[in-house]
């Protein structure tokens, strides 16, 4: 009697057991296909089957489908979280080349606001240097700062000061464009600030054109 009742208390552990990794298979399957739906993208097969059979208003153009495969392609390989991660790793990997291909717009809405016959299209090339350099320098501290007080863990009590550095590193960033634009171009302060104010807000909005650009291609490039 005893031999058969731990038989078969022990075929009822292993039916038990493998409900629960069945279970455990069944949420993991549809977790990854709720993660993928969250990108609201179709599958392919779907895509294709929209292309062939589909109604006209319904499919997509050129530019569109190339769009779509490249996304679904990546929402198809990765889980939210492996694209989170890919991206920022991406996205902060190639920044500096953004700032190498925005520099020249900067120097060009520069050269249009300011007198042609005094200043050359040169000279505006040199600010911008200077101030991108400025740019870089602070943005090499706030992410020192960052990385160091990140050692002591994300409970950390220090994690305010990398917050309060980034906040006035940013003010910092914004507001230097005036005085140097002020000291290196010799104007007025109320012409000065009127020029800064508007091209600060002109070069903001190029730069997120830019960086919007610059987010579609990192994402549809992820691998």
């Amino acid at each position: 009697m005893f031999p058969n009742n731990v038989g078969e208390k022990i075929d009822k552990s292993e039916e038990a057991l493998n409900k629960e990794i069945s279970k455990a298979s069944d949420s993991l399957s549809i977790s990854r296909k709720d993660d993928k739906r969250y990108f609201h993208f179709k599958t392919m097969k779907e895509l294709d089957s929209i292309q062939k059979y589909g109604k006209e208003s319904e499919k997509l153009n050129a530019s569109s489908y190339w769009f779509s495969e490249k996304a679904i392609h990546v929402t198809e390989k990765y889980t939210k979280k492996e694209i989170y991660v890919k991206f920022v790793e991406s996205f902060f990997h190639n920044l500096p080349k953004i700032l190498f291909i925005i520099m020249p717009f900067f120097a060009f809405f520069l050269w249009l606001f300011h007198s042609k016959k005094r200043w050359y299209y040169f000279d505006h090339g040199i600010f911008t240097l200077h101030y991108f350099s400025f740019l870089l320098l602070i943005f090499l501290i706030m992410f020192i700062i960052d990385r160091v007080i990140g050692l002591f863990g994300e409970d950390s009590p220090l994690t305010f000061i990398s917050s309060i550095t980034t906040f006035a590193g940013t003010i910092w960033m914004c507001y230097y464009f005036y005085p140097a634009h002020h000291r290196f171009y010799g104007e007025s302060r109320i012409v000065s600030f009127i020029k800064s104010f508007l091209l600060f807000i002109i070069n903001s909005l190029f730069i997120l054109f830019l960086l919007s650009l610059y987010v579609l291609y990192t994402f549809i490039n992820l691998h």
